[in-house]
């Protein structure tokens, strides 16, 4: 349930701007806001992550300041424990938040070129070492002259130089401290002001006109969940199970005052956007901006699935796939991006890794003629042993398993579920409850853990090979798919399928095959011996296409 439901019933009773003297104290009063997770952040060529055990490490080389060291990934400083998110302008300011809520500013020994962090009291002999600001903070967004703080309580504060934060004080003060709104939960910086999201889920934005001295915040949209600079996601109402998000471009016309927007329903399902313009799909697709078009023309593109949190740096982005397994993302002279496995241990997976492929443990015996139907001979024979064995598929009858029958989507929905509940060492107990079809708690896990964003209307109905695709890829972390050394090419699956992503990495890691004469044949109904082949694939890689069996 996301946070706005919440604050439905919470009365926001902010009151008051609180005066600056070091670490402000935590207030009273209030939203209740979460602290929200951000464990990447990267910059021009410094960058920041946050470890499974909470701690901040940071490695590169700050634009500005620094502290002369430059370490590569491989000798990473520690900079703070129990760290829950870190922000970086990409010009020399960085920003950390600890698990309690409280802010600490980083590089804090350079005033002349980061007037963000500007009042810090820093360490002459370390800049880099972690400042305390404040206490009781949600999230913050940092721009190159001004940040955006929202506070537990919903407070909205800004903290910069000269026009940027808060145009209207050009006049008044050239470095502050200023409460700017009250009942926020969400804030990005732009390049001067900034986007506010409301408990009652209304846009506001300031410093985005042409002139840009008077104007304070003013209402732009409604019924919106988080923006950023050139997207919304919206709220797409309830479908069954299901809260839906919408996806939209969006341009402020800083002469008339008028907004346009468009649907970009590439983005549906949308589950976080961030400024730095990546957008994460609840199903960890990672989509960025393609600037290529002008206005409203431009779209995004996926870059990555199986994505848990990214940051998209000015040359190199920082992504944490499912599992915790950190990636860079470095764009090339032609526009491709260059993909990079710095490391396992990251923020979402556990200190020790629980989850693996180890975890599939034969927990069936299967005996000699145990299904009169598979015999010694048949392709999927060893199979369906291995399927039975490790409790991924049953017979349809004690004797027999219907091999060249289909499965229905219940059935698709529950074989995944039960391969990402053993993957990641959950132990999940799937129990319907009186008076529920006896899958529903196999669809309640899908929905929960991001293979499922959509409410189907059968679940009765044979599934489709693209679908049971589509459910075991998101129920494996990347991890578990590679390598993808198979080269595989299909003429009826292209990018524009949805399901494109999920296919070929199936494909190329000889989980799934296709019909031959490069046709996967998306839409045929799968076969419970079919479903036995992956299924026993993705969990013993000796079984794989191509591991010279």
């Amino acid at each position: 349930m996301r946070i706005r439901r919440y604050l439905a019933a919470v009365m926001a009773l902010a009151l008051g701007a609180l005066l600056f003297q070091g670490a402000l104290a935590a207030p009273a009063g209030e939203l209740k806001l979460p602290v929200r997770e951000q464990p990447v952040a990267a910059g021009f060529s410094d960058f920041y992550a946050i470890r499974a055990d909470g701690m901040l490490i940071a490695w590169g080389e700050p634009e500005f300041g620094g502290d002369g060291k430059n370490p590569s990934f491989e000798q990473a400083r520690e900079l703070m424990p129990n760290a829950a998110a870190v922000y970086t302008s990409g010009r020399g300011a960085t920003f950390a938040v600890d698990k309690e809520g409280g802010l600490y500013g980083i590089n804090t020994g350079t005033d002349r070129f980061t007037p963000v962090l500007q009042r810090i009291t820093a360490d002459p002999d370390d800049p880099m070492k972690p400042v305390k600001m404040m206490d009781g903070v949600s999230m913050v967004s940092v721009g190159g002259y001004h940040t955006l703080i929202v506070r537990r309580n919903g407070e909205l504060w800004t903290q910069g130089w000269g026009c940027f934060g808060a145009p209207w004080l050009e006049k008044t003060d050239k470095s502050y401290y200023e409460k700017i709104m009250d009942n926020v939960i969400w804030a990005q910086a732009t390049g001067r002001g900034g986007l506010a999201v409301t408990a009652e889920n209304e846009l506001w934005g300031w410093g985005l006109d042409a002139s840009g001295q008077d104007n304070k915040p003013q209402k732009l949209a409604d019924n919106v969940l988080e923006a950023s600079w050139n997207v919304l996601i919206r709220d797409g109402g309830w479908q069954g199970m299901v809260e839906m998000t919408e996806g939209w471009r969006w341009m402020y016309d800083s002469q008339s005052g008028k907004i346009e927007m468009k649907r970009a329903p590439e983005l549906d399902g949308a589950a976080r956007v961030s400024s730095s313009g990546a957008v994460i799909t609840r199903g960890g697709g990672l989509y960025f901006f393609d600037g290529s078009g002008s206005g409203l023309d431009g779209v995004y593109r996926q870059v990555m699935d199986m994505v848990g949190y990214a940051d998209r740096g000015e040359r190199t982005s920082l992504v944490i796939r499912f599992g915790g397994v950190l990636w860079s993302l470095t764009e090339q002279e032609d526009g491709s991006l260059k993909e990079e496995r710095l490391g396992a241990g990251f923020y979402g997976g556990e200190p020790g890794d629980k989850q693996g492929l180890d975890n599939f443990k034969t927990v069936n015996r299967y005996r000699a003629g145990q299904f009169a139907d598979v015999k010694a001979g048949d392709w999927f024979a060893d199979n369906v042993k291995s399927a039975y064995e490790l409790g991924l598929m049953k017979g349809n009858s004690p004797t027999t398993f219907a091999p060249n029958s289909t499965i229905t989507v219940a059935e698709a929905v529950t074989v995944a579920a039960r391969v990402r509940d053993i993957y990641w060492g959950e132990g999940t107990g799937f129990t319907a409850k009186a008076g529920e079809l006896w899958y529903q708690p196999y669809v309640d896990y899908a929905i929960a853990n991001g293979m499922m964003n959509e409410v189907l209307a059968d679940f009765d109905r044979p599934a489709t090979r693209a679908e049971l695709a589509r459910w075991l890829h998101a129920a494996l972390a990347g991890e578990a798919t590679q390598p993808e050394t198979q080269d595989v090419r299909f003429t009826d699956v292209t990018e524009a399928h949805r399901d494109y992503a999920g296919i070929m990495s199936l494909a190329r890691a000889g989980i799934m095959g296709g019909k031959g004469d490069g046709i996967f044949d998306p839409e045929a109904p799968v076969l419970r011996s079919e479903a036995a082949a992956m299924l026993s694939r993705a969990a013993q890689p000796a079984l794989r296409l191509g591991a010279g069996n």
